[in-house]
């Protein structure tokens, strides 16, 4: 392997690592990298469909605590 394309690929692994140990919501284009890296990732993410481009959802980042807090949140209201 070249020394261009071992950079590369650290690069991708690096972009891939991020935003699948950090994003809680990634946008499409995020999903669309991730996907193409590991297709295994339809496991770990779902589709939510928010209108502020934050279509897929991370549930290695998701919780129920996250999901029971915001609950509670809002029949607070």
């Amino acid at each position: 392997m070249s020394e261009q394309a071992n950079y590369t690929a650290n690069e991708e692994y690096q972009r891939f690592e991020s935003i699948m140990n950090i994003k809680r919501y990634l946008t499409q284009e995020e999903y669309d990298f991730c996907f193409s890296y590991d297709k295994d990732i339809r496991e770990d993410i779902t589709y939510v469909g928010f209108s502020d481009n934050r279509d897929y959802l991370n549930l290695n980042l998701y919780s129920e605590h996250d999901h029971e807090k915001r609950q509670s949140d809002m029949e607070s209201f």
